[in-house]
C-alpha cells in the first residue's frame, strides 16, 4: 500500500466574511445532486444579480452540486464543487460591489476537458448589470493540458493567453486580478494561477492584458457561464472568493496563527494497519490530533504529547482513500497535512 503525502495548512470553513473580504462560498451547505440555482444567493434567473439563463439544449443540464473535493494548499479545501459543462445551466452571485481600485476573484478549477476553439468565456465577472462583462475566463485545450486566457469586456477582444499549460483532473487555484484606474480604456486584468498563496501576489502574472474599453465602476457579480456549448470545457470548480487584496482571498481564519509548515511531517506509510509517525521540529506538551475524511467526518481523534524528533502513535486503521491529519493546540495554532492511502 503506497502513500501519497504533501502538506496543506487549511481549515474547514463555511462561507464567511471578514476584513476586506466581499463574498466566500465552499458550498458546504448547500444540498448534493441538485441545482446550485436557489442554494444560498445564486442563480441562473437571468433577471436577477449574477444569473444568466439557463442551458439552450433541449435536453441541459443543471449547474449541480457535487460531493466531490476541491483543495489548494494554504487557500482552502471543500467537500463540494460545482459542475461545469457545456449546455449547463449559467449560474451566478452579486457579491458587494467595488467601485474603484483593485478587486481580486479566486476559485480552485479541476478540469477534465477543454475545447479547442476559444470563442465562448465559461467565466465572467460583471459590473452593475448581466450583460454589462468587465473580464472573461477561457480554456483552450492543448491536447494532453489546457491553457486559461482572459480578457476585457466584450467577447472578441484580444485574449491574453498563460504561456504555460495546465494539467486535466488536477486542483489549479485561479486568481484573476482586475485593477481600475482612471482612464476609460487602461483598466487591467491579471491572472494568476498555482501561484505560491502564502507568498503574497507573486510580480509576473501568468496573462496580462489591458486591451478594449473599461467595463467598470461597479464591479458586483460572477457567473460560471455555461449556458451555450462551442468552447465550454468540462469539470468543477470550488472555494469561490472575492476580495479587495491578495490576502483576504483565502478560507482560513486570518485570527487563527498557523505551525509554520516544517514544523511536522506526518508519516502515514502504516497508516491502513494502525500506526503514525509524526516528525516534529519543536514540542508540543498537549497536542490536539485529528484525522478527518474528505466528507468532513472525524475518524479518528487524540490527544497526546510531541516532543522532538520522532513520535510513533497508535491510530484507527485508515481504509484506502484521503484524509486530512490535524495538529493544534490550546493557543489557536494549527498544521494540517493531506493523506492520501491507496
Amino acid at each position: 500500500m503506497k502513500t501519497k503525502l504533501f502538506n496543506l495548512s487549511i481549515l474547514f470553513i463555511s462561507m464567511t466574511g471578514f476584513g476586506q473580504n466581499l463574498f466566500q462560498d465552499d458550498f458546504l451547505m448547500y444540498t448534493t445532486g441538485a441545482d446550485l440555482h436557489n442554494q444560498g444567493t445564486w442563480t441562473h434567473n437571468s433577471s436577477l444579480p449574477g444569473g444568466l439563463g439557463a442551458a439552450i439544449g433541449a435536453i441541459p443540464n443543471n449547474a449541480d452540486v457535487l460531493s466531490s473535493a476541491v483543495s489548494y494548499q494554504d487557500y482552502g479545501i471543500s467537500t463540494n464543487s460545482v459542475a461545469i459543462s457545456p449546455d449547463s445551466d449559467g449560474v451566478g452571485t452579486p457579491f458587494t460591489a467595488v467601485t474603484d481600485g483593485d478587486v481580486y476573484v479566486a476559485f480552485v478549477l479541476n478540469l477534465s476537458a477543454a475545447q479547442a476553439n476559444n470563442n465562448s468565456d465559461f467565466f465572467r465577472v460583471m459590473s452593475g448589470a448581466n450583460l454589462n462583462t468587465t473580464f472573461r475566463l477561457y480554456a483552450i485545450n492543448t491536447g494532453l493540458s489546457y491553457n486559461l486566457a482572459i480578457c476585457k469586456g466584450a467577447n472578441g477582444n484580444p485574449l491574453a493567453t498563460s504561456a504555460l499549460s495546465y494539467g486535466y483532473n488536477q486542483d489549479h487555484l485561479v486568481v484573476i486580478k482586475y485593477s481600475q484606474l482612471a482612464g476609460a480604456n487602461d483598466d487591467i486584468v491579471s491572472l494568476y494561477v498555482d501561484p505560491v498563496y502564502l507568498n503574497g501576489e507573486p510580480v509576473s502574472p501568468s496573462a496580462i492584458t489591458n486591451t478594449g474599453a473599461d467595463q467598470s465602476g461597479n464591479i458586483d457579480r460572477l457567473v460560471f457561464r455555461m449556458n451555450w456549448t462551442n468552447g465550454m470545457p468540462t469539470g468543477k470548480a470550488g472555494l469561490v472568493s472575492v476580495a479587495k487584496t491578495w490576502e483576504e482571498l483565502t478560507f482560513i481564519p486570518l485570527a487563527t496563527e498557523q505551525f509554520n509548515s516544517a514544523t511536522f511531517y506526518v508519516n502515514a506509510l502504516h497508516a491502513a494497519t494502525g500506526k503514525i509517525v509524526i516528525d516534529a521540529q519543536t514540542d508540543v506538551p498537549q497536542a490536539n490530533l485529528r484525522i478527518i475524511g474528505m466528507n468532513g467526518q472525524i475518524v479518528a481523534q487524540k490527544t497526546t504529547a510531541l516532543t522532538t524528533g520522532s513520535n510513533e502513535l497508535s491510530i484507527n486503521a485508515l481504509s484506502t482513500g484521503v484524509y486530512m491529519f490535524e495538529i493544534s493546540q490550546a493557543s489557536g495554532q494549527r498544521f494540517v497535512q493531506k493523506i492520501m492511502v491507496r
